[in-house]
């Protein structure tokens, strides 16, 4: 395959049969190249004899056996992409009927990204609707509403139901955190702030669906997805920050989580606040801005209580 118009990269661990229904919602095409980079599942040497779908034209199956999870994947999937277009899809979730001539209908467009809606399902029953992805679609039913894009381009933080020129991915180097949880966040964040034109687009091109196990259902319940999750929001305001752009302050809701879970590193990040607010005090008034008394109560004692321990 010389130049396919569109790249689909489709980061996958040890959901075979998911990932062969993703498949069969691509259609086979010469337009259409197709990357499934599988992070090291266990079984993964038996794949191409079990599913006659891995050897279907213009699709390549990457094996990797590094374990880094779906952001070094991707990045793998990337440095293999021909496209001038990039897509990203889970392997859990699959395209609606028309895809094809939905991303050929903006294959010529100006546009660096253009943003989908999307459909959200249950995994085991797809004729059962879901609400997992209904905030991307109200913020793109506002920004076709009034025009404003901050929310589209900085606050979409998944990769999929987007196309992305892939000269600028490559112009400026975007890459996908190789980390456990929330990969994406940045890789979008800098699509978002490099892209020149953007469209909007008024129809579903991705199911996204649900499943009671996924790191969605779980959030922020497993060791270690706290602090890095946290890690990488705390990046992503910094980087706003920085150029002025912005609005909406991600930390508070992290910030809040430590609070009843985890002290240590609420601590931790306590200390960095003057890297996000012109001071501390300034700082716990945005935090503890639509809380409950006791969860501010809660806030400003502990807060007190780090400042005293350091007097």
């Amino acid at each position: 395959m010389d130049c396919p118009l569109f790249s689909i990269i489709i980061p996958h661990k040890d959901i075979p049969d998911l990932l062969m229904r993703c498949l069969r919602s691509i259609p086979v095409s010469e337009d259409i190249q197709v990357i499934v980079v599988d992070d090291n599942s266990a079984d993964a040497d038996t794949y191409l004899k079990r599913y006659p779908e891995l050897s279907r034209p213009y699709l390549e199956f990457v094996r990797t056996t590094k374990g880094g999870g779906a952001g070094y994947a991707r990045n793998v999937g990337q440095d293999r992409a021909k496209g001038k277009w990039l897509l990203f899809a889970d392997a859990d979730d699959f395209f609606v009927e028309d895809m094809h001539d939905i991303i050929s209908s903006y294959a010529d467009s100006e546009a660096d990204v253009i943003f989908f809606k999307n459909k959200a399902v249950l995994s085991d029953n797809i004729n059962v609707g879901s609400n997992r992805s209904s905030w991307m679609n109200r913020k793109i039913d506002q920004c076709l509403k009034d025009g404003d894009e901050w929310p589209v381009r900085f606050k979409l933080f998944v990769p999929w139901a987007k196309m992305v020129k892939r000269d600028l991915v490559v112009k400026y180097n975007i890459r996908f955190d190789e980390v456990a949880y929330s990969n994406d966040v940045y890789f979008s964040l800098l699509v978002g702030y490099h892209a020149g034109i953007i469209k909007v687009a008024n129809i579903a091109l991705y199911v996204v669906t649900f499943r009671p196990k996924s790191l969605s259902a779980e959030f922020c319940t497993k060791p270690g997805e706290l602090k890095t999750r946290a890690e990488v929001f705390f990046r992503e305001e910094k980087f706003l920050i920085r150029h002025n752009i912005c609005r909406v302050r991600s930390m508070r809701k992290y910030l809040l989580i430590m609070l009843k879970r985890d002290h240590s590193l609420f601590k931790y990040y306590f200390y960095q606040l003057d890297e996000l607010y012109p001071s501390k005090l300034l700082a716990l008034h945005d935090i503890g801005k639509g809380t409950s008394l006791l969860t501010k109560i809660k806030l400003y004692l502990y807060s007190l209580l780090i400042w005293a321990r350091d007097l």
